[in-house]
């Protein structure tokens, strides 16, 4: 325990040293206007977090062994000389308790910071100040729990206390059709500032913005107050922000469709192969919020071919439940696509739905297909023309017809 609290003292004066670089700090969402709060100078800033540090074994010893209480594997319970294990635990597992210790620690400090009734402003410098240290020196560490951390100062609400969630909808499987958004969130405006400024501070941090800008703007209440419509005009046409764009994309078509046009429009004309694969993988669940950026997906899909192709042909038909009319004007391209897997995904996907709207074959695709004969989907093909034959009798002359012709067998029709 000692090694662990001399490197965790080691790590937070880092942290913090690194973190008040960036004063002037956002000032506390609860201030007296009688009593106007003076921030502190970094280095008085540093000193008192350093200070606390250093004489608070105590309430270190506590978030440590509150952790452990709750998260402790059985193997250490279960092990003849506990205590030797936890020693051992402790000793690999530095790292990951160091982090822990950091994420209590701000916390409790944002917590004391947010208090409506009493606000503890020295303690919501500290907490500003090691949260951006962390973000810059361990971003790892505040990945999973920073976004609550900044939804909790836009609301001013003490960490722990977040009222909202990420919104349902047609993509899920338990959507009920109704509007479960929270209409009645309210975001102090102080708050807001604090975060907006958090997020202008750490916007080089990658790996933070591709897990957090998502989460934002899946938030109505959010995205407007910390300025979300702003950052990603900013970042479009720049590479570095690939991933945080197809994160993205998903989300910000239900809060700005606009955006999202000019977003994706930007992202085909230079995107690879492999990347354009996750965007078209994400077209059905956008055919929800727009059949025009869905068909767009598909579209690029098919033309550029590969995984993409494959992919759409799926996005393609789940397609067909909104926009009949769309699934048939693109169903020649489906069907006849220069890869084999995207035409074997068709029959798999796409050709029983085109039965069901055209149980005659009026384009003759099933025809044409059986004459193409690949064997990974003959029985499938087969099947659907005896089911054809069997509900539209005329039809089988036909079928037998084309085949003949091209001198196929015909004896597993009969």
């Amino acid at each position: 325990m000692a090694l662990l609290w001399e490197r965790t003292h080691s790590v937070l004066s880092s942290c913090i040293e690194e973190g008040v670089k960036f004063a002037p700090l956002p000032s506390p969402p609860y201030l007296f206007e009688e009593m106007p709060v003076v921030q502190p100078k970094p280095d008085i800033i540093c000193q008192q977090v350093i200070g606390l540090s250093s004489v608070d074994k105590a309430g270190f010893r506590r978030i440590i062994e509150n952790y452990l209480n709750s998260n402790l594997p059985d193997y250490v319970k279960r092990s003849i000389d506990e205590e030797r294990a936890l020693d051992q635990y402790i000793y690999d597992s530095i790292d990951m308790l160091i982090d822990k210790f950091l994420i209590a620690r701000i916390s409790e400090w944002f917590r004391s910071g947010l208090d409506c009734e009493v606000p503890d402003t020295d303690r919501w410098w500290w907490a500003v100040a090691l949260f951006v240290g962390v973000s810059i020196r361990r971003p790892k560490a505040i990945l999973d729990d920073g976004f609550h951390l900044l939804e909790s100062i836009t609301l001013g609400s003490p960490p722990g206390q977040w009222q909202t969630k990420a919104q349902k909808g047609p993509h899920l499987v338990d959507w009920n059709g109704i509007d479960d958004s929270e209409n009645n969130v309210e975001i102090h405006v102080d708050g807001a500032i604090a975060a907006a400024w958090i997020l202008d501070t750490l916007n080089a941090e990658k790996m933070l913005i591709e897990r957090w800008w998502p989460e934002i703007i899946n938030r109505t209440h959010l995205y407007v107050p910390l300025r979300m419509n702003e950052r990603l005009n900013l970042s479009i046409g720049k590479k570095e922000y690939l991933d945080v764009h197809l994160n993205c994309i998903s989300h910000l078509v239900i809060q700005d469709l606009d955006l999202t046009y000019t977003l994706i429009g930007k992202l085909l004309e230079e995107i690879d192969l492999k990347n354009l694969a996750k965007m078209v993988s994400i077209s059905e669940r956008i055919s929800f919020h727009s059949i025009d950026i869905s068909l767009q997906l598909i579209d690029a899909g098919f033309e550029r071919g590969g995984d993409a192709a494959v992919i759409a042909q799926s996005a393609l038909s789940a397609l067909a439940a909104h926009d009949e009319q769309a699934f048939l004007s693109r169903v020649e391209v489906a069907a006849y696509h220069t890869d084999i897997r995207s035409k074997r995904k068709f029959v798999q996907s796409g050709l029983r739905i085109l039965m069901q709207i055209d149980p005659n074959d009026s384009r003759s695709i099933l025809i044409n297909s059986l004459i193409e004969n690949d064997e990974v989907s003959r029985v499938r093909l087969r099947r659907f023309a005896i089911e054809m034959c069997e509900i539209n009798p005329s039809s089988k002359e036909k079928v037998v017809k084309a085949l003949e012709e091209h001198v196929m067998d015909v004896d597993w029709l009969h």
